[in-house]
């Protein structure tokens, strides 16, 4: 019989920033699209071999490590204030020094015990657990951090950091800026502070009241989980499949994205018994550095992330190629007005379709995420490149969270769904033809 998974908690404490932060920078202003973004903490996983494999007594190497790690955060939070301070209101972050909560643990089975077979609800043990779900804000760390150590003396780094000062962009600068620190390899990751009061000016109708988008986060309710595996050969045959039609060169998010939510759409239609499709929305996140004039360097850190929404009515027929299109045009459109669709006017038009959507029931609501092309898999802390990247948690039902494989060529997906709607989405034959189910991450 397999040995239960056990997590341990060693310790909790709180790291501060190695030298106070100057006056100068003791508040970090938010910029409308910080002062919009739901309360939330990004949370995301990196698993490792063991730091130290020469070394055979795992409570060593933990130990060690663990030390390490804290110490090196200590110095990173020096290049970032915001990370270590406190929200006051929906306006600012008091940059304190207060740190960040650093958590260490010892789990009791072989690291490959998990990539073998990942399952979403062991891996949500490996992250802060207060990080999962909305809290008070005033009161709650902007960083945590759970360093978990294997019996084997492999590492796993749960990372949670609060979408009111990072996007994936953002995230993953901090994780290489750590690890470079961690590593002292001499390589100083590239760090932007970005004037983005300038650019996004706040609403001081918001400074009191939560963001219109906390509708969303609500929404959090039970849900079943998978993981797909699209590997490079199969992303080549699936794009060959949707081209055509206004995209003749279909790019692997676009492809795979299409696919998921027309399998999705069937789920539900299937499990609801309705013999036709409901309206369906799909919000997109896109990283608008570099859809904005002029661009933005891609390591501005902050939220310069946005969203577009794709449509379906219940009376086209769903087709690969033709979710495509509609892909392609509706970012095609969101570039050419981007700075126009982020002003304060076109955001409470956009909250409010959205809430609109959520409130009438007759709308099925999808959301995604790509993280692809985002170096998580070049963070090294000093014991190598990371075996696996995942997502600790999903956000809420409907969510489509897309982040690359190690080998940077394929695309792992991950699906939140009802229990119900699950059982017929990952029957799909055509899903299938492309896309592994869950396989081991290594």
């Amino acid at each position: 019989m397999d040995k239960e998974i056990k997590v341990e908690v060693i310790g909790k404490e709180p790291v501060k920033p190695s030298t106070p932060t100057p006056n100068h920078l003791r508040s970090y202003k938010f910029s409308l699209l910080d002062q919009i973004l739901p309360v939330y903490h990004n949370p995301v996983v990196l698993f490792f071999s063991s730091s130290n494999p020469s070394t055979y007594d795992p409570h060593t190497i933990a130990s060690q490590t663990s030390q390490l790690l804290r110490k090196s955060l200590s110095k990173t939070l020096t290049k970032f204030p915001q990370i270590a301070g406190r929200i006051r209101e929906n306006s600012s972050v008091e940059c304190n020094d207060e740190g960040a909560d650093f958590i260490e643990t010892r789990i009791n089975i072989p690291l490959s015990k998990i990539l073998k077979k990942p399952d979403p609800e062991t891996i949500k043990l490996l992250i802060p657990k207060s990080n999962a779900t909305k809290y008070e804000v005033a009161t709650v760390c902007m960083l945590a951090v759970q360093a978990n150590f294997f019996e084997c003396g492999g590492i796993a780094i749960g990372v949670c950091l609060s979408h009111k000062l990072a996007d994936a962009s953002t995230i993953s600068t901090f994780i290489n800026s750590w690890a470079e620190t961690t590593s002292e390899s001499g390589n100083e990751f590239e760090i932007l502070q970005l004037d983005a009061l300038s650019l996004f000016p706040p609403h001081d109708s918001l400074a009191s009241r939560p963001s219109p988008y906390e509708a969303v986060i609500e929404l959090i309710e039970e849900s079943a989980v998978t993981r797909l595996v699209f590997n490079a050969s199969r992303i080549a045959a699936l794009k060959s499949k949707v081209a055509g039609g206004i995209v003749e060169n279909p790019t692997r998010v676009e492809a795979v994205i299409a696919l998921i939510w027309k399998c999705a759409m069937e789920a539900k239609r299937s499990s609801s018994g309705r013999d036709h499709h409901c309206p369906s929305v799909m919000y997109e996140a896109v990283n608008i550095r570099k859809r904005l004039v002029p661009n933005l360097p891609e390591k501005s850190i902050g939220n310069l992330v946005w969203n577009y929404a794709v449509k379906i009515e219940p009376e086209n027929e769903i087709e690969l190629q033709g979710l495509v299109s509609l892909h392609r045009k509706a970012i095609g459109e969101f570039t050419e007005s981007c700075e126009e669709r982020l002003t304060w006017e076109a955001i409470c038009r956009h909250s409010s379709e959205m809430n609109d959507f959520i409130k009438s029931g007759d709308i099925e609501i999808f959301m995604s995420s790509s993280w692809c092309r985002f170096p998580f898999y070049e963070a090294n802390f000093g014991w190598g490149e990371p075996l696996w990247v995942c997502l600790g948690s999903m956000p809420t039902k409907n969510f489509v969270f897309l982040i690359d494989t190690k080998d940077g060529d394929g695309i792992e997906a991950w699906l939140a769904l009802s229990a119900e709607e699950m059982t017929f989405f990952e029957r799909n034959q055509e899903l299938l033809a492309f896309a592994s189910l869950n396989p081991s991450a290594i």
